[in-house]
C-alpha cells in the first residue's frame, strides 16, 4: 500500500513537471538581436532623426555583442571623411552632421526586448552637446531617434517640455508670487537664431487613470480618466510667448492676451525652466472692488444666502396621503429642501441655508484674476476663517453680464471618489445601465474644465452693495437633461425614498420627495428657467439664531394654496405640515 502511494506521488510529480515544462513552451518567445554585423543607409531600412530632422545621408554599422544582449550603435554623417570643424559657437546640425559640430556618434545599447521588436534609450555627449536618444530594431530596420540636444555652452537647440511633474525638465511657475501647480510650458528655440524661443503656457492634462483603477469604483468614469486643464493665463488655454534670450538663458518683457496684462521673467536650462509672472491685470476688473460677503438669513427669512430659480411647465405632483396630491411647483419643492435641517452639524442638524454662510465666509474677485475665499472647515460655529490660496480658481469677465470661471483639478481633493454612498452600500445598483448618462456628464465637466465654466453675475440696481452669482439656464438645463434618465428607475427611486423615510429628521418629507423625484424627468423636460448660486453681500452679516421652521413653510406653502383649500377644516397645508418634521401639535391652532 505504501509502495502504491509512493507510485502515486511520483506520477503526480512528474505530471507537474511536464505541465511546468508545458508552461514553459507556451511563453511567448521574444525578439532576439540580430547576431551578424551590418552596414544600413536609408535605402535599405535606417531611420534617422536629429533634433526633429530626418536625415538621409546617414550610415549606420550595427554590431552585436556576443552575448546577444546589447550592440553598438555607430553612425556617420557625410562629413565623417573630412577634418572636423569648431561650430561649438554656431550650434546648427550642418549638412553631414548627425550633432551639431559632430558628423559621427557612437551608441552602446541594451535594449528592452518585446514580441518582434527591441527598444532602447539612454542619454550621451559628444565634443558639443549632450542629447537623448530612443530607437527602435526589428529583424530589417533600425530607427534612431536624437533628442533634447544641449550644447555644453548652455545653448538649447531642442524643443523641450518643462512640467511641475517632470524631475528631468522641472518647471517652477509663480503667478503674482503665488505657485502654479499642474502647467506645462514648451520651449521652442528659433532653427535659424538659438537666441530667440517661443514659450507655449498651457495647462497639463491631469491623467487619473492610475486613481481610477485603485478606487474601485461601482461606476465607469473612464471618461473623467484624462482632464485638460486650465491654461496659465486666465482666460487663455494655451499662448504663445515670444522670448529673447540673454546671458545665460535669461528672459524678461511683458505681454497681453485677449483678458490679461502681465510681465515675466525667468531663465531656461535643460533640466529646469523658472518663469515668473508679474503684475499681471485683468483688463476688466468690473468684479475686483473688495471682498464679497455670504448675507446670513434673519428670522424674518431676508437676506438668503441662496439664490435659487427652478421654472418648468410642469409641477410636481406630491401625494399628501393616499389619494389625494396636489400640484406645487419645483422651485417651492426645492426652496423648503434647502431650509430643511438634514446635514450633520455636530450634535444636530443644519440646512443647507444655515450651513452655508457658516462654511463660505467670503470671496474676492481679485484684479489679476484670482478668486480666493474666507472659509471654516466643516461650517463649525465661531470656527476659525482660513483664506484660500491664490491658484485654485480663476476667473475673466466674458460680457457684461457673464464671467467664465476656471477651476484647477490639481488642487481638487479626489477622496471623495473613492467613497460609495449609502445607496450604492444598502442594495447593489447596476451602473451600467446609467453608463450613457455617465459618460454624457462627463463629458460636459471635461470641457468645463478647459473651457471655463459660465457664470453670470447681477448687481443689485436698488443696492450696489448686493450681488448675486449664479449658474445660468445654458449651463445647467443640459446637465439637468443628461441625468434626466436616472430617475425613470422606479427602483432607484423607491431606494431614495426608503433611505429618506430612515432619517427621524426627514422621514415625514419622504412622501413629498417621492413626488418630486418621480416627477423630475417631465419637470426636467418642461423646464424653461433654472439657476443656482449664491447672493452676495458688501456688508460683513453676523450669525443669526436658529429659523422658526413653521412660518417658513407657512410662507412658502400655505399662501400658495387656493382659498378654498385653506377654508377647510383640516387645510393642504395642516397636512403637509403634520407629515413634517417641523410640526408642533401643541401649537398647530396657532397657524
Amino acid at each position: 500500500m505504501r509502495k502504491l502511494f509512493t507510485y502515486v506521488l511520483v506520477a503526480a510529480a512528474a505530471m507537474a513537471g511536464f505541465t511546468s515544462c508545458s508552461d514553459d513552451n507556451d511563453e511567448p518567445k521574444l525578439f532576439e538581436l540580430p547576431t551578424e554585423s551590418k552596414t544600413m543607409t536609408p535605402a535599405n531600412g535606417l531611420t534617422f532623426v536629429s533634433n526633429g530632422q530626418s536625415l538621409s545621408d546617414v550610415t549606420l554599422q550595427y554590431v552585436p555583442a556576443n552575448d546577444g544582449k546589447s550592440a553598438i550603435l555607430d553612425l556617420f554623417g557625410s562629413n565623417a571623411s573630412r577634418a572636423d570643424v569648431s561650430r561649438a559657437e554656431n550650434p546648427v546640425i550642418a549638412p553631414g552632421d548627425v550633432l551639431p559640430g559632430a558628423a559621427s556618434v557612437s551608441l552602446n545599447i541594451t535594449p528592452k526586448f518585446e514580441a518582434d521588436h527591441a527598444t532602447f534609450e539612454g542619454d550621451g555627449e559628444s565634443t558639443y552637446c549632450t542629447f537623448h536618444y530612443d530607437g527602435t530594431i526589428t529583424a530589417t530596420t533600425i530607427q534612431v531617434n536624437f533628442t533634447n540636444i544641449v550644447m555644453k555652452n548652455g545653448v538649447i537647440i531642442s524643443e523641450l517640455t518643462f512640467t511641475d511633474s517632470d524631475v528631468d525638465h522641472m518647471l517652477e511657475l509663480t503667478y503674482n508670487g503665488a505657485a502654479l501647480m499642474g502647467k506645462m510650458v514648451s520651449f521652442k528655440p528659433d532653427s535659424s537664431d538659438y537666441k530667440r524661443a517661443v514659450l507655449t503656457l498651457a495647462g497639463q492634462a491631469l491623467d487619473l487613470t492610475d486613481l481610477l483603477a485603485t478606487a474601485q469604483l461601482p461606476v465607469d468614469l473612464s471618461k473623467l480618466s484624462k482632464i485638460q486643464t486650465p491654461g496659465v493665463l486666465p482666460g487663455t488655454s494655451s499662448f504663445e510667448l515670444p522670448v529673447v534670450l540673454g546671458d545665460d538663458n535669461t528672459f524678461s518683457g511683458s505681454a497681453e492676451t485677449a483678458f490679461v496684462t502681465f510681465k515675466y521673467e525667468g531663465q531656461v536650462a535643460s533640466e529646469k525652466l523658472i518663469m515668473n509672472i508679474t503684475e499681471a491685470q485683468l483688463k476688466d476688473a468690473t468684479l475686483a472692488n473688495g471682498k464679497w460677503f455670504v448675507p446670513v438669513m434673519n428670522t424674518s427669512y431676508e437676506n438668503d444666502p441662496l439664490h435659487v430659480v427652478w421654472e418648468s411647465d410642469s409641477a410636481v405632483k406630491i401625494e399628501l396621503f393616499p389619494g389625494f396630491s396636489m400640484d406645487m411647483p419645483i422651485g417651492t419643492i426645492l426652496g423648503i429642501t434647502l431650509r430643511m435641517e438634514i446635514l450633520p452639524d455636530g450634535e444636530g442638524k443644519a440646512s443647507v441655508t444655515g450651513m452655508l454662510p457658516r462654511a463660505l465666509k467670503s470671496v474676492d474677485f481679485g484684479a489679476d484674476g484670482n478668486i480666493t475665499a474666507g472659509y471654516v472647515a466643516n461650517g463649525v460655529a465661531d470656527g476659525t476663517v482660513t483664506e484660500s490660496p491664490a491658484g485654485l480658481a480663476q476667473y475673466v469677465m466674458a460680457s457684461d453680464s457673464t464671467l467664465l470661471l476656471y477651476l484647477n483639478p490639481q488642487a481638487i481633493m479626489m477622496d471623495v471618489m473613492k467613497a460609495q454612498n449609502q445607496a450604492a452600500r444598502s442594495r447593489a445598483i447596476d451602473f451600467a445601465q446609467y453608463q450613457a448618462t455617465i459618460d454624457a456628464v462627463a463629458e460636459m465637466l471635461v470641457k468645463c474644465v478647459a473651457d471655463g465654466i459660465p457664470v453670470r453675475y447681477s448687481v443689485s440696481a436698488d443696492n450696489p452693495d448686493q450681488m448675486s452669482v449664479y449658474l445660468p439656464t445654458e449651463f445647467l438645463r443640459p446637465l439637468l437633461m443628461a441625468v434626466s434618465p436616472v430617475f425613470q428607475d422606479e427602483e432607484l427611486v423607491n431606494t431614495i425614498i426608503e433611505l429618506a423615510s430612515s432619517d427621524p429628521d426627514f422621514g415625514g418629507m419622504a412622501g413629498m420627495l417621492g413626488g418630486a423625484l418621480k416627477s423630475l424627468p417631465s419637470v426636467i423636460e418642461g423646464t424653461t428657467k433654472v439657476e443656482m448660486g449664491i447672493h452676495r453681500t458688501k456688508t460683513e452679516p453676523s450669525e443669526a439664531g436658529p429659523l422658526a421652521w413653521y412660518p417658513l413653510l407657512k410662507t412658502i406653502i400655505f399662501k400658495r394654496l387656493p382659498v378654498t383649500t385653506r377654508r377647510g377644516s383640516l387645510s393642504s397645508f395642516h397636512l403637509i405640515a403634520i407629515s413634517s418634521p417641523f410640526y408642533d401639535l401643541e401649537n398647530h391652532n396657532k397657524l
